[in-house]
This record gives structure tokens, C-alpha cells and sequence, in this order.
């Protein structure tokens, strides 16, 4: 059946279906000396986000912000832009309850006020721009909504001095009238084109129109006349719905999942809507004709009843999210072969995080790619606002078969070492004598490059250590090691990081407690040699350096393994965790320098001291 004989446009029902006041609706709100919080009431038959259980009325929902405006009679703006968060809801009253704290009182006088939902993305004069997301959760919530408040004349608002918190409340105060400025489809399966299995559920939708349907949309907030614009628009929209649905069994009975869309004009000739269902296992696809349909308008519904009978098997890669070690959100996540093709894309990193899983389906599109990645090692790029960082995964060796194939993504630390990959090196490390050797790059092919060290070796996938040798009360020779700058950081990026290691120590001698070492970091690129010092009959001799930026650490005795051999590292370690640097760019290096120090037992003979390290951590501080 064609849609447009299906598609009996509903005006938006501008009812508010609010659930009863509770806890988690009210925001404790804490007010800075000399401010004001101020509240007015958006009611009286507006509406908002939400998509209610009939299909056709809307509702706030707990999160919802407004940008308000306030024009005095002089001409000049007071409030610009201010955002309001949603306090209070009731039922059965049509009522909503929105604060916002002001530096200082409003002045009596007569304002126009104008508003809008959600805050927008940008403002430029009275021009006010909106994100209508290309993936929705079915509700029309989280923002999908876009609303533009009809004018309205008032006082200025009032201190709130008790917040409402039962349901005796009063609507004094200004309240405005919302305008739907996006359409909505809402889609359902009748029973008779139900072929997924009882009890199955659809829970994707993937929606492709010949007009644009996401994208931002500007309006003029002041005039609801005024035409908008659009930009940044893509034909396509997918639903991840927050509440999967199945069947419908009569016309009293509409589960249903809803899209907010950029309004459109009339279809041509040929024009088609396709729509793309999905299950846990199973997908089917409606195509339905738009030719000959008229514009859809903006505070309209159009519903859309989508044939599921055909349903055949999903053949698709579920990327399961497994947690964020970066310290900061990431906004982009891009799939890359071993030469470096980009191969896929997720932008939509929020709706990842929030569902926990991004599909990327096969079962009605072109499969060759898993051929080629099938078994393969895959590089993963992870980009935030500082950021760019990367981790490989293994794909399933059984990609072509036609069924679900889960894999984990973690976003890696900013900078993270734990050896398991070490080939195992020498930079006279080892129980020698040897002395001012200088440091030079580790060229263990492990490593990133930039790693250097002096007096330094690393057991293959275990850990590394630094020698610092005393030669009696006559000289010391130490080690250290510093690492490859932090080159996850972006270029020109400035930072605060924490940084977190395990170490232990060791010497020559069982129980020689004299040992400490130091820890910081440094922007000094290449080789550094490490600080050493001697004294000959007459006067002393000193070269290298100590590390920069330094923090010392006295080992305690349980932190001293039983006795040194070669081939012999720790078996448990201890911990530095919160080490901060204020300012981390791409050219910071972190340093490690193990010290001979005390009174005890080494002053008498000559003999070397190991700092082992292993685990070292470092993410972004917001």
C-alpha cells in the first residue's frame, strides 16, 4: 500500500503527558552571593520531546534545557541565550517548572521574551541553529526536538523563593506557547506484516529518503514566519531504540518508534521511502512509494506502517563499548586497514557510549569488505578534543558467516606501557662494573621511538630496570631511563595529566634498605646522560644530570626483592598513582632515576641497585 494513502497527517496534540514530581527531576541548584534564581513555567497546552504511549502527544522529559531571551523596552537585551533547566513536572497538571540562576536581579520593566528548545548549537543575531541528529533513540528525545517560542510580553521574573515541590502549585509568571519546527514519522508494523518470531522485537530502524531528513536547521528565534535554513544534511537517519517494540495488534494498540526530520516539500515522481527493520537476529526491509505526496510540515505527524513479513537472517559486526581510559570524551572513532585505508566511521560517539554497542550491519549491503578484514588485524583510532590515539584489534576469522559478531573497543590511555610486547634488551643493565657509558636510544623494536636510557635492560614481556652503581664513599654512576614523548597529544595542545607506574628494587645485598629513587618528566628530546659523580685524591668530578621536575621516593624495606639475578624480576610491585603535570604537551617525556643513598652497608663496598618498572599509565585530568 502506497504511504501517501497511509500518511493522514496529525496535527501535534500539544498536551504535556508529565509523570508525577520526584527526586530525580529536581536539581539542587547552588545560588554564588548577590545572585538570583529566577524560574517561569512553559504550560497551558505546549508540548516537547518525548513521544507519549498514543502516538501523538509529546512530553517533557527530566534534562530538558530552554535558551531564553529578554528584550527590555529600550531595545537592549537583558537575558541572551540563558539557559533554563527543567526543575519541576507534575501530573495531571500541563505544567513545567524551569530555573536558571542570574548574577543579578532583573529590573522592573516591560520585556519580550523569546525561547527556544533545545539550547542551540550556535547563535548569530537572532538566527538560532539546531542539530537534528542522523541517530535518534525513537522517543524524539535527547534534543531530536526542535522548538521555537511564540513571542510573549511580560514583568520582569520573579526571585524563586520556594520552589515547588508538591502538586498545589500556582502559574504566576511568565509562561510561553512552544512551536513544533521539525515533522515526525512514526513508524509501526501491523500484525498481519509481522514476520519476526513471537516475542521478538525490533529495536533498529535505518530511515532513507530521497530529501534531506538530519542536519542543522537555523531559525530566526524571533519570528516564527521567518523560512528556515538547512546545512550540513544527510538522507538518512537510524533509530537505536531506547524502547524496542513489536507488533501491533489493533488500531487502539500503536507500538510504535518515532523519528523527528527536517521538514521537506512535495516528492516527485518515483520518489521512495525505505526503511530498514531490525531484531536481535533477524532484519526486513518496506520500501513505499512517495510519489505524488505533499510536504512534510513542521508540527505534523506522518505514520508510517512498514511491512516486516520477509524477514531474513542479520549478518552483521556489533562493536561493544568496553570503557574510555583516556581521561576525556572521544568524538570520533575511525576503522583503518594495516596500510592505513579508512575502512569505517562511527561520529556518533555519545549514542555508542550511551546504548554500550554500534552495529554495522551487513545483512541488505555489500559484503566484500569482510572477506578482506576477516582474521585481520585492524587499526582503531580514537580522536577527542586534545587527543588522538590508537589500538589495534583482531577481527573474527568468521566474518562471511551470516550471524552476529561481537567486538571490543576500549579507548587506550593517553600514553600506557606495559612491556607485553618487549623483545628483551641490554644498555649494560646487568650486574657489571661498567660506568659513564652515556645514554643512548633503546632500539628494542618494541618500543616507540624516543625511548632512551643509560645503565638499563628489559626482560622480553615482562618489564625494564635501571642500574645506579656506587663504587664505595668514592663515586656514583646512576641509570635512568626516560620515555617516548606523550605523542597522543595534539600539536599545540596543553594539558593536565595523571600519571600512574609499579616499581620495585633490589640490590647486590639482601636487606640493603639504602636505596631510593626519583621520578618526573622532561621536554628534552634524544639521549640525556644521567647523572654520575667521583672523587679522585684532590677535589671531584661530576657530569650527566639528575632528572628534571623531580619527586623522591625512599624505598621501604618490603619494596626490596631477596637478592639480584639476572634473569630474576619481581613477582608483585607497588604503585605511584597521581602524578600530575599542569601543561603536558607532546614534547613531555616521563623520567625515571634510581639513587644509592643512606648510610648503611654500601659505603663500604661497591655495588649495584635496580629499579624495576613496569605498567606506567598516563590519562588526561578534566
Amino acid at each position: 500500500m502506497q504511504l501517501n494513502r497511509l500518511a493522514v497527517l496529525f496535527t501535534m496534540v500539544l498536551t504535556l503527558g508529565f509523570a508525577a514530581c520526584s527526586q530525580d527531576d529536581a536539581e539542587s541548584v547552588v545560588t554564588p552571593n548577590n545572585s538570583v534564581e529566577v524560574g517561569l513555567w512553559l504550560g497551558n497546552n505546549q508540548t516537547r520531546t518525548t513521544i507519549n504511549d498514543d502516538g501523538v502527544s509529546t512530553s517533557w522529559s527530566a534534562g530538558d534545557k530552554v535558551a531564553l531571551w529578554a528584550v527590555g523596552s529600550d531595545g537592549s537585551y537583558k537575558l541572551s541565550n540563558q539557559t533554563f533547566k527543567l526543575y519541576f513536572r507534575d501530573l495531571p497538571s500541563t505544567n513545567a517548572f524551569f530555573t536558571t540562576t542570574l548574577s543579578s536581579a532583573m529590573a522592573d520593566d516591560t520585556y519580550t521574551y523569546y525561547a527556544t528548545y533545545p539550547t542551540p548549537k550556535s547563535v548569530s543575531g537572532t538566527t538560532a541553529t539546531f542539530n537534528v541528529p542522523n541517530i535518534q533513540d525513537g522517543t524524539i528525545s535527547g534534543g531530536a526536538a526542535v522548538m521555537v517560542a511564540t513571542p510573549a510580553e511580560g514583568g520582569a521574573l520573579s526571585a524563586v523563593t520556594n520552589i515547588p515541590g508538591d502538586y498545589e502549585v500556582s502559574n504566576d509568571g511568565l509562561s510561553l506557547k512552544m512551536n513544533h519546527a521539525l515533522h515526525a514519522l512514526r513508524f509501526y508494523v501491523p500484525a498481519t506484516k509481522w514476520g519476526f518470531a513471537e516475542g521478538e522485537a525490533v529495536e533498529r530502524l535505518e530511515i532513507s529518503m530521497p530529501q534531506p531528513i538530519a542536519g542543522d536547521i537555523a531559525l530566526d528565534y524571533t519570528s516564527l514566519e521567518s523560512a528556515p535554513s538547512f546545512s550540513n544534511q544527510t538522507n538518512n537517519i537510524t533509530l537505536i531504540l531506547a524502547e524496542p517494540f513489536e507488533a501491533s495488534q489493533s488500531a487502539a494498540e500503536i507500538n510504535h518508534a518515532c523519528a523527528s526530520i527536517l521538514p521537506t516539500t512535495a516528492f516527485a515522481e518515483g520518489d521512495q521511502i525505505e526503511v530498514k527493520a531490525y531484531s536481535a537476529a533477524h532484519a526486513a526491509r518496506t520500501t513505499l512509494s512517495l510519489s505524488g505526496r505533499g510536504a512534510m510540515l513542521a508540527g505534523h505527524i506522518t505514520p508510517v506502517s512498514l511491512d516486516c513479513s520477509n524477514v531474513v537472517d542479520r549478518h552483521y559486526i556489533r562493536f561493544i563499548w568496553n570503557g574510555n581510559n583516556l581521561g576525556e570524551d572521544v568524538h570520533t572513532i575511525t576503522f583503518h586497514t594495516q596500510a592505513g585505508d579508512e575502512i569505517y566511521r562511527i561520529t556518533d560517539v555519545a549514542s555508542f557510549v550511551n546504548t554500550g554497542y554500534h552495529d554495522v550491519d551487513f545483512t541488505f549491503g555489500d559484503k566484500s569488505i569482510l572477506t578482506a578484514i576477516a582474521g585481520q588485524e585492524i587499526v582503531v583510532k580514537f580522536e577527542s578534543v586534545h587527543a588522538l590515539v590508537s589500538d589495534k584489534i583482531t577481527m573474527p576469522a568468521d566474518l562471511a558467516t551470516a550471524k552476529r559478531h561481537d567486538v571490543g573497543i576500549t579507548v587506550p590511555y593517553l600514553f600506557f606501557e606495559d612491556f607485553s610486547l618487549l623483545k628483551g634488551y641490554d644498555i649494560n643493565g646487568g650486574n657489571v662494573s661498567t660506568k659513564q657509558q652515556g645514554g643512548v636510544n633503546i632500539n628494542d623494536t618494541f618500543f616507540y621511538s624516543g625511548w632512551t636510557g643509560e645503565q638499563t635492560s628489559g626482560q622480553a614481556g615482562n618489564a625494564i630496570r635501571i642500574r645506579t652503581r656506587n663504587e664505595t664513599t668514592w663515586a656514583f654512576y646512576n641509570g635512568r631511563v626516560d620515555s617516548a614523548p606523550i605523542s597522543g597529544l595534539k600539536s599545540g595542545v596543553s594539558v593536565k595529566v595523571s600519571v600512574s607506574f609499579d616499581y620495585n628494587a633490589v640490590a647486590e645485598e639482601s636487606g640493603d634498605e639504602c636505596m631510593s629513587f626519583s621520578y618526573g618528566y622532561t621536554t628534552k628530546q634524544g639521549p640525556i646522560d644521567a647523572y654520575w659523580w667521583y672523587r679522585p685524591l684532590f677535589g671531584s668530578k661530576t657530569g650527566g644530570e639528575h632528572i628534571e621536575n623531580a619527586k623522591t621516593v625512599a624505598l621501604p624495606s618490603d619494596s626490596n626483592m631477596a637478592s639480584f639475578d639476572e634473569n630474576v624480576y619481581p613477582s608483585s610491585y607497588h604503585k605511584i598513582e597521581g602524578f600530575e603535570i599542569n601543561g603536558c604537551t607532546n614534547k613531555h617525556r616521563l623520567s625515571w632515576e634510581p639513587l644509592a643513598s643512606g648510610t648503611n652497608n654500601h659505603l663500604g663496598n661497591s655495588k649495584n641497585h635496580w629499579l624495576y618498572l613496569d605498567n606506567i599509565k598516563v590519562q588526561i585530568v578534566q
